[in-house]
């Protein structure tokens, strides 16, 4: 069985993907503060790195990332897309690829202090969640 894998899930302050390649500022954070709520988040990135096994190439795949806040709520914020993978120019036969994802979110409402959760799923199945907790800044 050949299954789509999540290398790595996280948010960042900033990231790009340029030429296959993933560049990212102020990366793997899980923390906010703001000094009251409901606060707004100017903008942030959604780092994604899957890789797709040699099986699954010359196929479309659909991805969607969503906001949740503690109780699964959805908080309004979804990205969604489709990708289709050929083999990199240099694979060898049964080498997987790598697809770099680096969506920006803007203006992301944090309701409430607390734990909130980006899901993503790929061809309908979860693969990651990469969580956040909102609190307050004194």
């Amino acid at each position: 069985m050949f299954d789509i894998v999540a290398k790595a899930f996280f948010l960042a302050d900033h990231a790009s993907v340029e030429n296959g390649k993933l560049y990212v500022n102020g990366g793997f954070w899980t923390h906010l503060g703001f000094g009251e709520y409901p606060a707004t988040h100017p903008a942030f990135s959604v780092v994604t790195v899957l890789e797709v096994p040699w099986g699954l190439f010359d196929q479309s795949h659909h991805f969607s990332i969503w906001l949740e806040d503690l109780d699964g709520r959805p908080m309004g914020v979804e990205i969604e897309g489709d990708f289709r993978v050929d083999a990199a120019n240099a694979a060898r036969v049964g080498d997987p690829t790598i697809i770099p994802l680096a969506p920006t979110v803007y203006g992301v409402q944090f309701l409430t202090p607390g734990d909130y959760t980006f899901v993503l799923r790929v061809n309908d199945i979860e693969l990651s969640r990469a969580r956040c907790t909102a609190s307050l800044r004194t």
